[in-house]
């Protein structure tokens, strides 16, 4: 997998999959901790989704103008700032419990996640060979590695009666730490290549490809958000565990994921990712019923890990697809944008739901939605065979 890779080129790589592991705990630690973070403060479920927002806004912000950032500054600029931005960020984050401060300091933490996801999907795609999607698995894979990394620690401190603030703390020291060391690697394409024609800025918008790949991981975002951020309240409150059980079912989803995510990248040879993404939907749609249906904690545990598989390769596979078409960063920037959009709406409209009618009937919500990316995903298949078909 690595042998196409020249010594510079992989070096970056790795520092990248490094990047994503980090991204993963920060990432998840918040919707881990969520119980602890409603009963310590008493924030409503309104108040605490409009705080876990914040990070998606700032994401939105951050992959949007990055985006377009990217093709005028060097990438490497535009990562170290992000950092730098999150880990000011984190340092500070559920110190006090003012519900706007901490809102702000979540959309800084969004703005560095937003500039992580634009430039290592944007390099990657770069380094990949043609047709395949194995490099980007992997590195969404590490991503998942953090995922579960964040949960478990959240668990473990609050066993052990440790303050909540301290893993915060340490994730701000790693990220600088990481921008430091992103400072001192060298980026192989230092120069941002150019864009032209039905490839050029805002024309890429007209592209029904990506607006369809847009749409799909608005959709998957969304949802995969809400169901690692609102799992652990949906288990305390539904089954009555306590909030240490709650964030291990977080652990459990991102498990899911990492495992279908190193299985994509280690055993998926083929270029037909679309159909991929079809498969992996209908499986996540199957399990949020197990979810909804199951009455013991095993049975639940089950179905979220289940829900982790079939969320596993869409959004890197998503990427693959558009990297196949418009090698942008544009492209890369208005999918991760659309992503963005999805984990801004979807966890207040459940935070809504659930504050009104209750948890189950937000857990509902998302099933709907998965629903709906089935139908996406059957398109996006037909596109992209139309694409391929007319090229000549």
């Amino acid at each position: 997998m690595f042998k196409t890779l020249d010594p510079a080129t992989r070096r970056l790589y790795f520092l990248l999959l490094a990047g994503f592991v980090l991204f993963g705990v920060i990432f998840t630690i918040a919707g881990a901790a969520l119980p602890q973070i409603i009963r310590t403060f008493g924030w409503s479920y309104t108040v605490t989704g409009l705080v876990l927002a914040a990070s998606s806004a700032g994401y939105f912000l951050s992959s949007f103008l990055n985006g377009f950032l990217v093709q005028r500054f060097p990438p490497r600029l535009i990562m170290m700032i992000g950092l730098v931005i999150g880990a000011l960020s984190m340092s500070l984050f559920v110190r006090w419990p003012s519900p706007w401060l901490n809102l702000l300091l979540n959309l800084g933490i969004g703005l560095c996640q937003g500039a992580i996801e634009v430039v290592a999907n944007l390099e990657v795609i770069h380094m990949e060979q043609k047709g395949q999607s194995r490099l980007m698995n992997l590195i969404h894979a590490s991503f998942c590695v953090g995922a579960i990394i964040g949960p478990s620690a959240v668990g473990y401190i609050l066993n052990e009666g440790i303050p909540l603030v301290s893993i915060f703390i340490a994730a701000a020291i790693l990220f600088g730490l990481l921008a430091v060391v992103v400072a001192l690697t060298r980026f192989p394409r230092v120069q941002p290549e150019p864009e032209k024609g039905a490839h050029a800025g805002l024309q890429l918008l007209r592209q029904p490809l990506l607006l369809l790949i847009t749409a799909a991981l608005l959709i998957y975002v969304g949802t995969e958000i809400g169901v690692s951020s609102w799992s652990s309240e949906y288990v305390v409150k539904v089954l009555g565990v306590s909030a240490s059980t709650g964030a291990f079912a977080v652990a459990l989803f991102w498990l899911g994921l990492l495992a279908g995510r190193l299985g994509i990248s280690f055993g998926y040879k083929g270029s037909r990712q679309e159909l991929l993404m079809l498969g992996l939907s209908m499986v996540s749609a199957a399990a949020l019923v197990g979810v909804l249906l199951a009455r013991s904690a095993a049975a639940v545990a089950a179905a979220v890990f289940i829900a982790g598989l079939g969320s596993s390769g869409f959004y890197p596979l998503g990427m693959s697809v558009l990297g196949r078409h418009f090698k942008s960063g544009v492209a890369v920037g208005t999918a991760a944008t659309g992503g963005a959009v999805g984990s801004i709406v979807f966890p207040f409209a459940m935070a809504l739901i659930s504050q009104t009618i209750g948890i189950r009937r937000g857990f509902w919500f998302y099933l709907g939605m998965n629903v709906l990316l089935v139908v996406i995903a059957a398109f996006l298949v037909r596109l992209v065979r139309r694409a391929e078909v007319s090229v000549p």
